[in-house]
């Protein structure tokens, strides 16, 4: 009995000892082991342990004069821990051999059901003779084998369909490392496919800061001033997460004076100096999931929950009408008598409106023509302006003529010369992506004659023949290629962005389709919708698990825009069929194309004074701007369009977080435009495209091309047709009444409401 008593008493001590040294959420368990002299911090559920950290403490060291690879980390386990109520403090002191000191504290504690936080502390107590800069590291190895990967805007799953050049191009290096201003939310990823145990390392709340230097300092800068980290893997012999502060990035990196693509290790560091500190925080997810999708689904959804990026207040209906005046002021028309080519041009200067690139007009994707006629002729109906209804429907008679139709597909981009000539095709391959766009724009113009009673039958035929030849070359397989010759056969492909015969951007005729089933009710569209739907499911959302070649312009890699496509395609199919695996695909793609989006603000400081009258982001406003694809770190508004989608997945799931994000991506885009008037543009719908914040430098091509405008817009219109307000903080009606909306309303195909009443 005594005997028993005394190992009672004993296993109540370990349990004890259990408890003073462990965290537990969510099934999962954080726990302190003693090895020796110093103590590992282990993740684990049951008998299974997810990551197990002997050296979670890290500190790399920059010598005087040295150049980047001789860096050189010191790691260790923690010398002691302690708790206190719910937090459990871990230490390490790390020297160097030149007797440099530091103390590294980490705070654990639970941040959320099933996320663990840590607060660092990193504080120099001693500065060594040669150590000039350090950086703190943080690293947590996995168990496991066989891992799929993801880091927003940087990595999906693996290494498929980017470019050769890309930071996370080639996994077999010893670690990749990427400055997290190129990742739309500072979080790294890594899933086993042995055992399915998923874990996550975010940096929780960034507070990101170059303090006014140009391009975050030089490469090597040593400064107390730049804060802003990087995050990534180590690869042998483990896999492990790693986050490190400041930032160190490599082997490949995209800093401008590497402009010849070498792989070499970019660092910036703090000072060795006795009583420096830094301090950040970061949070661990662990999971257990079944597959890359959910792993990836349900890792951002977390994360995203957590920086919960704060919203402003901007009032839709003043966007719309700021767009509008543009179009209106831009509007240009060359021809003489009926025959007129017409539209706005290609591009137009920050922050002056002038037009250095000259006078082009593009169908659908950078140039939207279509659908800036559709706005303008919608317009000039719901608001009697008979001159801005005319310039509409002028743009749509030329898109319409046979100068554009005279053949099986229709040309995609045209330079217009003086009034004694329309001008010319420039020859341009007939993108799938350019004609669903054009067409899509067609077909709103289409309904919105219709509603009108201004019936349009040159628009209407247009329209079908252009549906009804896609559909002709539809692909055995469901799929489409990705860009033909106006003569119908497939484009041989003459440089890296065209890849004429790839399949992969299949997900962008999905919802045109659907939209013209609905318009027509002709069975082919709907046959045809269903194929290409259930190709784009079974290759893209369940074999790659990422989507590809959403912009022309870039190479057929992954990017934003296809994302967004597939969002489309997959809510659209839904609408079709009510088969509840297009709404989880539409989750998957939706959450895909939210995860390059910038969910954190940061000051961007000039490179050049002259661009003091263009930048809009000196004092933050990143908030809402998003990436647009792998290889590079050029960002835009191209996300603008998305909120309406998300809102329809909102009403559709009723999850509120779709909500959340539709109101975040309805206004925080708008950040980066003069809507209030404080940047002094010509406009006040001017906004930059293709820019590039994540160097902490502003370098942007500053110019606003149509495309800015139309993805503003459309989802302002398609969100009033709906549910009849422009903004989505006026929506009062039930859930039940939503879902009806939503349902007769479709996927934009059917007739309009009239205009007058929306």
């Amino acid at each position: 009995m005594k005997n028993l008593r005394i190992a009672g008493l004993f296993l109540l001590a370990l349990c004890l000892v259990s408890c003073r040294s462990s965290l537990k959420s969510g099934g999962a368990v954080l726990r302190f082991s003693q090895d020796g002299e110093t103590y590992t911090v282990e993740i684990s559920t049951g008998n299974r342990a997810w990551a197990r950290a002997g050296q979670p403490a890290g500190i790399y060291i920059q010598p005087e004069g040295g150049e980047e690879p001789t860096r050189r980390l010191y790691a260790k386990g923690y010398d002691k821990v302690s708790r206190r109520g719910n937090n459990i403090t871990a230490e390490a002191r790390i020297e160097t051999e030149n007797g440099s000191s530091f103390r590294i504290e980490d705070r654990y504690h639970i941040l959320q059901e099933g996320v663990f936080g840590i607060d660092r502390t990193v504080t120099v107590l001693h500065e060594g003779t040669g150590d000039a800069g350090f950086a703190s590291h943080a690293s947590f190895p996995m168990d496991g084998t066989g891992f799929e990967y993801f880091i927003p805007s940087i990595l999906y799953k693996d290494t498929a369909h980017v470019r050769p050049s890309a930071i996370a191009a080639d996994l077999d290096v010893d670690q990749m490392y990427v400055k997290e201003t190129r990742s739309a939310l500072p979080l790294a990823m890594a899933r086993s496919t042995g055992n399915g145990t998923t874990l996550a390392l975010l940096h929780h709340h960034p507070a990101i800061s170059s303090s006014g230097f140009p391009g975050g300092g030089s490469p090597g800068e040593i400064s107390g001033a730049l804060q802003y980290g990087s995050i990534g893997f180590s690869m042998p012999p483990s896999l492990s997460l790693d986050f490190t502060w400041p930032s160190l990035e490599g082997p490949r990196n995209y800093e401008p004076n590497n402009l010849s693509g070498k792989e070499v290790w970019i660092g910036r560091f703090h000072p060795v100096k006795e009583g420096f500190s830094h301090v950040y925080s970061l949070a661990l997810i662990p999971m257990e999931t079944s597959g890359y999708n959910e792993a990836m689904t349900r890792c951002f959804s977390t994360a995203y929950a957590l920086e919960n990026p704060p919203v402003t207040n901007i009032d839709m209906a003043a966007i719309y009408d700021q767009h509008i005046e543009l179009f209106n002021a831009e509007y240009r028309s060359y021809g003489k008598g009926a025959r007129k080519a017409a539209g706005l041009p290609w591009s137009l200067d920050l922050p002056d409106g002038t037009n250095r690139e000259g006078v082009s007009f593009q169908m659908g994707f950078v140039g939207q023509q279509t659908s800036v006629g559709y706005h303008m002729y919608r317009y000039g109906w719901e608001h009697g302006d008979e001159e801005i209804k005319e310039k509409g429907r002028t743009i749509l008679d030329f898109w319409t003529s046979p100068s554009i139709m005279d053949s099986y597909f229709p040309v995609v981009w045209w330079d217009p010369a003086d009034n004694a000539t329309l001008g010319r095709s420039r020859g341009y391959p007939s993108f799938l992506r350019c004609m669903v766009d054009g067409m899509e724009g067609l077909l709103d113009a289409c309904r919105c004659a219709a509603a009108y009673g201004d019936p349009q039958p040159v628009w209407d035929r247009e329209l079908r023949r252009v549906a009804e030849n896609l559909v002709r070359k539809q692909n055995a397989d469901g799929s489409f290629v990705r860009a033909w010759e106006t003569d119908g056969s497939v484009h041989p492909g003459w440089d890296r962005n065209t890849f004429g015969a790839s399949p992969l951007n299949t997900p962008e005729a999905v919802r045109f389709l659907v939209r013209m089933y609905e318009y027509t009710g002709e069975d082919l569209y709907r046959e045809a919708a269903l194929k290409a739907a259930e190709y784009s499911y079974n290759v893209l959302y369940q074999t790659l698990g990422k989507y590809v070649g959403g912009t022309p312009d870039n190479p057929n890699t992954v990017d934003k825009e296809a994302a967004i496509y597939a969002l489309y395609a997959f809510n659209a199919a839904h609408e079709l069929t009510g088969d509840e695996k297009y709404l989880k695909a539409a989750e998957h793609a939706a959450l895909n194309a939210m995860s390059w989006v910038y969910c954190y603000d940061f000051p961007v400081p000039n490179i050049n004074p002259e661009d003091d009258a263009k930048n809009p982001f000196m004092k933050g406003g990143t908030l809402g701007f998003s990436l647009i694809a792998t290889g590079h770190s050029a960002a835009d508004v191209y996300i603008s369009c998305l909120f309406y989608e998300l809102y329809k997945l909102y009403v559709k799931t009723g999850n509120e977080q779709y909500r959340d994000m539709a109101l975040f991506v309805e206004n925080d885009t708008k950040q980066s435009a003069d809507y209030d008037g404080r940047l002094h543009y010509k406009y006040r719908a001017f906004m930059t495209e293709a820019t590039n914040i994540a160097n902490l430098g502003y370098w942007s091509v500053n110019l606003w091309l149509p495309w800015c405008s139309i993805v503003t817009i459309d989802p302002i219109l398609r969100l009033k047709d709906t549910f009849g307000v422009m903004n989505i903080e006026d929506i009062s009606l039930p859930m039940s009444t939503l879902r009806e909306r939503l349902a007769s309303e479709g996927s934009g195909g059917r007739p309009l409401r009239s205009c007058q009443n929306n």
